[in-house]
């Protein structure tokens, strides 16, 4: 019998990725999206069921789960992929704006947790991977409600392993740090509360991240390959490892850096490098 695995965000990036290399190694793959006619490469493949699915919408968990456990009597494994970005002054986003950040990246990811973990603990069985970033382990400068979400999901997860390893369920995070994928499209600047004093720093850190966006990050580090990711994905949820998984170069820099140096050098050396580009000129 085909172990069935659900996937959030499916329809580009990391989430579509995952879903090719699942399809790959035969499992039955329920890719999931808040529209299912974003990614028709997926719908040529064979035992790939294409589902909505707005982690937002706990009628739409309610709806792929049923289907998963009607058409195929059981769910193996849970990829929580679906998620964005919010960068930008914390003073300047609107209540609204703080609430999306973390009902998609959080809340969401919650609810399809809970969704899946009865017929999990039925089985005995089961793994559930949360796609975090190297962002959830340190800050970054006008990224706040990214990285706290992202700082949310790792201890969560944290927990969650003491308590879900009662019923034979194993949860980990996969943590990428930088690659070129459909996340940078899908970045929001939190500016719905402008402040006028603030013009010049925000119109300064918007291009600043415009450039950090497109251009490829300096040397060690730059762009990891997209693929290597899915593979990644696809190791943890076959194997026993850690509860925290890093993937990418810079990842594993940083990581080393903190080690040895700690980071209060790290929090000015960023401090340095951001603070100049952003400050107006006097």
């Amino acid at each position: 019998m085909k172990k069935v695995v659900i996937i959030t965000g499916a329809s580009r990036g990391f989430g579509e990725l995952i879903a090719k290399k699942f399809q790959k190694e035969k499992f039955q793959v329920i890719a999931t999206m808040r529209n299912v006619d974003s990614s028709p490469n997926l719908m040529k493949l064979d035992n790939v069921d294409i589902k909505k699915l707005d982690v937002t919408n706990k009628s739409d968990i309610k709806n792929v789960v049923d289907f998963t456990i009607k058409k195929y009597s059981r769910i193996d494994i849970l990829i929580n992929n679906a998620g964005y970005g919010a960068f930008g002054l914390l003073e300047e986003a609107s209540e609204q704006e703080i609430r999306n950040q973390f009902d998609v990246n959080y809340f969401g990811l919650i609810d399809c947790i809970r969704g899946v973990l009865p017929q999990m603990r039925k089985q005995k069985d089961g793994v559930i991977i949360n796609i975090s970033s190297i962002a959830g382990r340190f800050g970054l400068p006008f990224t706040s409600l990214y990285n706290s979400s992202k700082f949310a999901v790792e201890g969560l997860t944290e927990c969650l392993h003491y308590e879900l390893s009662l019923f034979g369920i194993d949860i980990k995070t996969v943590a990428p740090g930088s690659f070129r994928t459909g996340f940078h499209d899908s970045v929001n600047f939190t500016e719905n509360e402008k402040k006028e004093e603030l013009d010049d720093i925000r119109e300064n850190l918007k291009k600043a991240l415009e450039e950090g966006i497109k251009n490829e990050p300096p040397f060690p580090f730059g762009f990891g390959n997209s693929d290597d990711v899915a593979n990644f994905v696809f190791k943890q949820s076959i194997t026993k490892s850690k509860v925290s998984n890093f993937i990418g170069r810079d990842t594993k820099i940083i990581n080393f850096f903190i080690k040895i140096f700690g980071r209060e050098l790290l929090f000015k050396i960023i401090k340095k490098l951001w603070f100049s580009r952003i400050l107006p000129n006097k």
